[in-house]
């Protein structure tokens, strides 16, 4: 029986393999942004976002809509994962680029697989920001944080070459995994962001470990973003533990392109 349901699970995650590479050239896939927000100095309800995270939608024909929690762990086992990343670059740096354009000074973070780091996906990076005009020092790079210290050398250094570029390196969900500050020197980022399940605890050790982050941030140069703010306490909480960023519900959840432009005309 277990050999059966394994076999089922197999047969399962190939279908999907095979709908999420027809979804790549089939318009089924979507971009949304969610912003983020300054916190140092910003009223409680701060007023255009410095920047966004992209982030794909699947909207599946007979699925519906199928979130990333279930086709991203797909994509990396069908090896689609380098496409579907490449894909999400480009539509959100084509968009960035335009709101630049329009006027709205905006950043982008964009997620990447760590298990795919390599000298082709740093030149398929920047060749995509130069050909688009979106300057090197708009885009952040997210690494998820739970298989940062596990990375392997050679995608290790494929994050200074990215840097070297003024390519921000972001580590996603930090407080979620098992990541120490003392790791964290060892890896080449500009960026912690910390997990929501960090940011919405209310205890004092969670003020101390947040507290500790965002000062050994401050003497690297690094920046902290507040991930998962739903609530007027949320933003508070991280104003006082000293997080530079936010991001989260409060503000509104991720949104296609037409709903944030009218977020930054407001």
């Amino acid at each position: 029986m277990r050999y059966a349901s394994q076999s089922v699970w197999v047969d399962i995650v190939s279908d999907l393999g095979n709908e999420l590479r027809a979804a790549l050239t089939g318009g089924q896939l979507t971009v949304e942004y969610q912003p983020q927000f300054e916190l140092e100095g910003a009223t409680a309800t701060p007023g255009r976002p410095v920047a966004v995270e992209a982030l794909c939608r699947w909207h599946h024909p007979t699925r519906g809509l199928v979130m990333p929690d279930v086709f991203i762990p797909v994509a990396e086992r069908e090896h689609i994962i380098t496409a579907l990343d490449a894909h999400v670059l480009l539509v959100a740096a084509q968009q960035v680029r335009q709101w630049q354009l329009d006027g709205y000074a905006l950043g982008l973070s964009v997620n990447a697989s760590p298990t795919h780091m390599s000298p082709e996906y740093a030149d398929a990076v920047i060749d995509a920001l130069d050909d688009l005009g979106l300057s090197h020092g708009s885009l952040a790079i997210e690494i998820t944080e739970s298989p940062a210290p596990q990375l392997a050398p050679e995608a290790i250094a494929i994050l200074p070459r990215l840097r070297s570029e003024g390519i921000a390196v972001s580590l996603d969900d930090f407080g979620g995994g098992d990541t120490t500050i003392d790791m964290l020197d060892a890896l080449p980022i500009d960026e912690i962001k910390i997990d929501r399940s960090i940011t919405q605890r209310t205890d004092d050790d969670a003020d101390h470990e947040v507290a500790a982050v965002v000062a050994h941030a401050e003497r690297q140069g690094w920046r902290v973003v507040a991930e998962g703010i739903e609530t007027e306490d949320d933003l508070e909480r991280s104003r006082r533990r000293g997080c530079h960023r936010g991001q989260g519900f409060l503000w509104g959840p991720p949104v296609p392109a037409p709903r944030l432009e009218e977020m930054l005309a407001g």
